[in-house]
């Protein structure tokens, strides 16, 4: 069960990922800001990472721990600048999809107020 605090926590963090993408995509940012941009990613990747694996959703936290493996800080001048910029808007749009992840399925059957049951149950 997860508290509402650690999923305000996670939308949070998510919302603020998914902008400092966004202003990393709509204007080219200097090295200087280039390392915020990282150090943002980096965290909200850590923090769907840890929620995907505690949902067991396997995939989706090694997809997020992927990503800090490409956004990590200490390796920022790997890539050329193309490069980062189509990272850039991938990991946008797997942020901004992210909650989609995290939405409860209603694949199951829910006590109805009016009290019809499924037939066959007693």
């Amino acid at each position: 069960m997860v508290h509402p605090k650690t999923c305000n926590l996670r939308k949070f963090i998510t919302l603020f990922t998914v902008v400092t993408l966004a202003a990393a995509v709509l204007w080219r940012s200097s090295p200087d800001y280039r390392m915020a941009v990282e150090v943002v990613v980096s965290v909200g990747a850590i923090v769907l990472a840890v929620s995907a694996l505690s949902a067991h959703k396997i995939i989706w936290g090694l997809v997020f721990l992927g990503l800090l493996g490409v956004f990590t800080p200490f390796r920022s001048s790997q890539f050329s600048s193309a490069l980062v910029s189509m990272f850039d808007m991938l990991t946008l749009a797997l942020f901004a999809a992210s909650p989609i992840m995290f939405r409860k399925s209603s694949t199951g059957f829910r006590k109805s107020p009016i009290g019809f049951r499924k037939p066959g149950t007693p």
